[in-house]
């Protein structure tokens, strides 16, 4: 089991296009691209990956068509295994300026 923040539109129901979220990851956070929707991010001398998908309204979705989606509205940003307090609230930083971007909500699970 990992742990994740995910960032998406109030109840799955707005969508972003996937050439709009990798321009704004590659271009506004220097985010680089491994594969569709599949970015890694370098923070603290840790790779973070951020995953773009598309979610139904209950927030279920699949990982192996990626390729498929023409636009998302969920995105997820996985914690690496040694991540710490002042790792995590860099995460948090990302997800905040994608957040404020595209006036989606963050889920904070506590």
């Amino acid at each position: 089991m990992y742990d994740y923040k995910s960032i998406h539109s109030d109840k799955f129901a707005s969508f972003i296009k996937t050439d709009v979220i990798e321009n704004f990851l590659i271009l506004n956070m220097n985010c680089t691209k491994l594969s569709t929707l599949l970015f890694t991010e370098g923070l603290s001398g840790s790779g973070i990956i951020i995953r773009g998908m598309n979610a139904n309204l209950q927030g279920n979705y699949a990982y192996d068509s990626a390729d498929e989606f023409t636009e998302i509205n969920l995105i997820e940003i996985d914690f690496p295994d040694n991540s710490d307090g002042a790792l995590e609230d860099e995460i948090l930083k990302i997800a905040q300026k994608i957040s404020n971007e595209f006036l989606w909500k963050i889920d904070l699970r506590e």
